[in-house]
């Protein structure tokens, strides 16, 4: 703030030229701008070719040169910071974005826009990004005088800097924003439901040998492959609306946008209808089982997705998770990639109707519970006659979906109890199949041919 007018007197009248200035801004980078005090006008032009530059009077003689030490008003050498940082640099003007607070809007915005149409016939920047201002959760300033300051080194030891990138990306940055310590326990609790989200795809990817790219998982997660009524199927259609709402929204500087879809698509429909579904056969089906494999290849696709949709976002956490899962770091490679597109297989239509009635299935178990029935695996649910046309595709999913043993469809809705039947040992189901094996346990016939027992 406050230097002199990089310009000389010459002959009783003012040299200031647009080339002499890049070529003292050289030596500022060199020297730094004490160099205006103790070099010489010789030394200062030093990068100055006056043949070359058409602004230069004929009668120019560097030694008649008197250094001038007016100076500028502030707003004037901020405005034309376009033309003495970036332009040196060897970047292109305009600029891709100018950011700044709410404030510069007849201020560096603004004298910058001045300058850059005087000097260039351009505004020196393409687009602009404003923002309001941390206030207390008063909405009062911040200011140090009434105490109501927070400690950014405090905040980032107990929470981390990716959980503090998580709160600013959750907010409307365009208006002030209010700010309590409480907020970050807030933004903690739902940072740490994307990460555990993330961890449990990994942990259940432990045994995967498929392909880990895009290109190769879009060839086998396709309608050819993919059952329409599966869950992976549904999870995958979920997973392209995801990536075509969030087509734009970064260059369009929409986070909070992004921060909200990506976490209902991680809390609402991942944690708690996917990943709660497809549990059982993970656990429980032979490793390299068709179901059990296809939905490896889902939840690898997930990750990957993620991953990238994260990073801007959650560099650390979305590059801890890529390299675990692909065992590479070029991390370079990774942050500069772009949001793959993905064509959804299609998923039934039925699946809306579906997802309607577990709600209403889970509701029901939950007031079976009074009854004493308090592990839904001990029950059957007993649907309508009339769903069974339209739910029957689905009957091998709606018994993961639902958690329970069985579902089967009768004259009126029902939760039956079990408890009365015997139970798989290993996965607590209790099915039509379940019976003593040579090893004297009780397993289902799924279970037992998982572990040889046929």
């Amino acid at each position: 703030w406050g230097l002199p007018i990089p310009a000389f007197m010459l002959n009783g009248t003012p040299f200031l030229t647009s080339a002499s200035v890049t070529a003292i801004s050289k030596v500022f980078n060199e020297k730094g701008s004490d160099a205006w005090f103790k070099e010489s006008p010789q030394d200062l032009l030093c990068h100055y070719h006056p043949e070359k530059d058409p602004d230069c009077p004929p009668e120019f003689d560097s030694s008649k040169l008197e250094k001038l030490y007016d100076i500028f008003d502030v707003w004037f050498e901020s405005g034309s910071s376009w033309k003495a940082v970036m332009e040196p640099k060897g970047h292109t003007i305009p600029v891709d974005l100018y950011l700044e607070g709410s404030d510069q809007h007849r201020g560096w915005f603004h004298l910058s826009l001045l300058l850059g149409l005087g000097a260039t016939q351009q505004p020196p920047y393409k687009r602009l990004l404003t923002h309001g201002f941390i206030v207390d959760k008063d909405g009062k300033k911040m200011s140090k005088s009434t105490g109501n300051t927070l400690n950014v080194n405090d905040i980032l030891k107990q929470y981390g800097a990716e959980v503090l990138r998580w709160w600013v990306s959750s907010l409307s940055y365009e208006n002030d924003i209010k700010v309590d310590p409480s907020f970050f326990d807030q933004a903690s609790d739902s940072y740490r439901k994307i990460r555990n989200t993330i961890r449990f795809l990994l942990s259940n990817l432990y045994d995967y040998s498929g392909p880990k790219t895009h290109a190769e998982l879009d060839l086998l997660l396709t309608e050819e492959h993919l059952p329409s009524t599966s869950i992976d199927a549904w999870i995958l259609n979920e997973l392209a609306y995801l990536i075509e709402y969030n087509k734009g929204r970064y260059e369009k500087f929409e986070f909070q946008l992004v921060h909200k879809l990506i976490y209902l698509f991680c809390n609402d429909y991942l944690s708690a209808i996917y990943c709660a579904t497809v549990k059982d056969r993970l656990y429980c089906d032979p490793p390299q089982s068709e179901r059990r494999v296809r939905t490896q290849q889902t939840m690898a696709k997930i990750v990957l997705t993620l991953c990238e949709l994260l990073s801007p976002i959650l560099p650390h956490t979305s590059e801890e998770a890529f390299s675990s899962f692909t065992e590479t770091d070029n991390s370079a490679a990774f942050h500069s990639s772009e949001v793959n597109v993905f064509n959804s297989p299609g998923c039934h239509p039925n699946w809306t109707l579906v997802i309607k009635q577990r709600e209403t299935v889970l509701k029901a178990i939950e007031e079976a519970k009074a009854t004493g029935l308090e592990n839904p695996l001990d029950c059957e649910v007993v649907l309508e006659n009339d769903l069974e046309f339209k739910l029957s595709p689905f009957k091998e999913e709606l018994v993961d979906l639902f958690g329970v043993s069985r579902v089967t469809f009768g004259d009126k809705p029902e939760i039956k109890d079990l408890r009365s039947e015997p139970r798989c040992e290993r996965s607590w189901k209790r099915d039509e199949t379940v019976k003593k094996r040579s090893n004297n346990a009780w397993l289902s016939d799924r279970d037992a041919h998982a572990i040889g027992l046929d």
